[in-house]
């Protein structure tokens, strides 16, 4: 669903603070250019010829970066309101560099994260009932889902896909990520139904106004909001929930992770410090492959620093898990589940639409 009316997301962009520039972010530009320029060609290409779905409501998860913006959490929170909801729907997701990307699969309980990816092992997970579908070819997962009687789908990183048509648009932009105007012009911005912009915290602050719409598509632009996240629980490696509080002398961690933004959850952890005291933490690449080694390294720095616990996200936990290492349980290895929140009730809309769509039909 493309709204019209750019003077909202042009009053967006040009308010944002830029982060500073170094000296290596020049070329990188340059680079930038040329690689937003061939994307927007083809996106545009593929757009020509849109392929509609009228037996499925498709909402598309975007994001301008290269990650780190958080869809795999928007995603979970959309999915635990449909499921409140009792609505059954289904999550279309590329798989990145899973063995089944190429092929594509509906995932199953058995599948582990090298054949299918870790998101979309944690989705199986959350919804055990849901259909989960990996793939390249997102139009071919999106047949199967509606083969298989789903009504309602969330299309991961679905901006990408612009020769599908969509229902719903959420972007989701953060501007404090260092480089996230590298991947695609911002000006894309302006197709969306939501714009999500992230509550950063530091110098990276923005300001935005916009004269929001009582429903999307109503031709004054895109809703817009800030999003924000929360830590809200700890587990073991047996999922049984981990109050680290619960000792008579404050605890503390050595936090990891390997994501597209690791200073996120870096922040995340800094800001329950009256809880524990972190310690030290290691970041990875994104989409980084851990080792036995990783873990021995990481497990031996918690014991030199004589810290309490070693703390990752779920997303890095499921990839540890798959190692199936036989000494894990007797790591003190915990991982934190956060949740997204927003500034206004971006959920109620999504169930409104969905049931303003079924009543179309």
């Amino acid at each position: 669903m493309h709204t019209k009316g750019n003077s909202t997301v042009n009053t967006l962009t040009s308010r944002l603070t830029t982060p500073t520039r170094y000296w290596y972010h020049w070329p990188l530009n340059a680079i930038s250019l040329v690689f937003k320029t061939i994307s927007l060609i083809n996106l545009k290409i593929k757009s020509l010829r849109p392929k509609y779905y009228p037996g499925a409501f498709i909402i598309s998860i975007d994001n301008l970066s290269f990650g780190g913006t958080g869809k795999t959490t928007l995603v979970a929170e959309i999915g635990k309101h449909l499921e409140q909801n009792h609505i059954k729907f289904a999550i279309v997701m590329r798989g990145y560099k899973s063995q089944f990307e190429t092929k594509g699969t509906k995932v199953q309980p058995h599948h582990n994260v090298r054949e299918v990816g870790d998101e979309a092992k944690i989705f199986k997970t959350r919804f055990p009932q849901q259909d989960i579908y990996v793939g390249k070819n997102r139009q071919n997962s999106i047949e199967s889902a509606i083969a298989d009687g789903n009504k309602v789908i969330l299309l991961d990183d679905g901006f990408q896909s612009t020769h599908v048509h969509k229902n719903l648009e959420i972007m989701l932009f953060n501007p404090r990520h260092p480089f996230y105007y590298l991947r695609n012009f911002t000006f894309f911005m302006k197709q969306e139904d939501f714009i999500l912009f992230y509550k950063s915290p530091g110098k990276y602050e923005y300001k935005y106004e916009t004269n929001r719409q009582p429903e999307p598509g109503a031709g004054a632009g895109p809703i817009c909001g800030t999003y924000d996240f929360e830590l809200e629980h700890f587990y073991d490696s047996e999922g049984n929930a981990v109050d680290i509080q619960d000792s008579p002398t404050a605890a503390s961690i050595l936090g990891f992770s390997a994501l597209g933004d690791n200073l996120r959850f870096k922040q995340d952890l800094s800001r329950l410090e009256t809880r524990f005291k972190m310690v030290d933490f290691k970041a990875f690449n994104d989409h980084h492959t851990y080792s036995e080694e990783d873990i021995k390294f990481l497990n031996q720095r918690r014991i030199e620093l004589k810290a309490d616990y070693l703390v990752c996200t779920e997303k890095d936990f499921i990839k540890i898990k798959h190692l199936n290492l036989p000494n894990l349980q007797q790591i003190p290895l915990i991982y934190a589940k956060n949740s997204i929140k927003f500034n206004f009730g971006l959920m109620s809309h999504i169930i409104h639409e969905i049931c303003k769509g079924e009543r179309k039909k």
